[in-house]
């Protein structure tokens, strides 16, 4: 595929089909969908992501990763085998590369109970052919994707639940392995990254403090704990939610 410029294009599950919203920050009012994609007959969507055109969507299940044209047309899918029975407790993932170019798919297969480690598996957007595969050493019930606004890298933040949340990150490189990085925390949680990609935030898993952290490297730039804020840290604390403005 040819290059693509970073999608605006968010998506949501409601009433068996995915919505595609463009968001625009001068637009006022109610934000309409712009596209609506139809699943498979029988699938029961996880997670979605569309390109910026609005020509094709892809998406997970609990057992597979599908791409899909507007019309409904199959373009690929691949299942993850063995074939889980467990409806609950394991949230595949998938995010579109900056490019366009590859499929990342988080896939929680300890949890699914397939009888080994989660895996992150690249797919080539046009064909699914797996391009790159790799075992993580979490064991997770879902995670978040975040690309990078300029250097198209691949966050990725996994749930652990009670043990905590660790995050990775990727480069997005077509034609070579990517480089995988591990950052040395078990105990926060990735909200955002900034817009103009020298930063990124996460948030404390015990929900302590807010820290912000240079990009690539994740030293801390500062932290601002519950106390900052001035309030009592046994009866306040910070959500794992938030962002960065325009």
């Amino acid at each position: 595929m040819s290059a693509v410029r970073p999608s605006n294009v968010i998506t949501r599950n409601r009433d068996g089909a995915i919505y595609a919203y463009v968001l625009d920050s001068s637009a006022l009012g109610t934000v309409k969908p712009v596209a609506v994609f139809q699943p498979r007959s029988g699938d029961e969507v996880v997670e979605s992501a569309v390109w910026p055109d609005l020509e094709r969507v892809v998406y997970t299940t609990l057992n597979s990763v599908v791409c899909l044209t507007r019309s409904g047309d199959l373009v690929w899918a691949s299942d993850f085998e063995p074939h889980s029975d467990r409806p609950h407790g394991h949230r595949p993932g998938c995010a579109l590369s900056r490019d366009g170019s590859s499929v990342w798919v988080y896939r929680p297969d300890a949890m699914a109970g397939r009888g080994g480690a989660d895996q992150w598996v690249v797919h080539d957007a046009d064909s699914g052919t797996v391009l790159a595969r790799r075992e993580l050493e979490t064991v997770g019930h879902g995670a978040f994707q975040y690309v990078h606004p300029v250097d198209g890298s691949i966050y990725l933040n996994v749930g652990e639940g009670q043990d905590g949340s660790v995050i990775l990150r990727a480069t997005a490189r077509a034609a070579d392995e990517p480089e995988l990085v591990t950052y040395p925390w078990s105990d926060r949680c990735l909200i955002d990254l900034a817009p103009d990609g020298q930063q990124f935030m996460t948030v404390d898993h015990g929900q302590a403090d807010v820290s912000f952290h240079r990009h690539p490297s994740g030293d801390v730039l500062f932290t601002l704990p519950v106390e900052a804020f001035g309030y009592d840290p046994e009866e306040t604390f910070v959500e794992w939610s938030g962002g960065y403005l325009t």
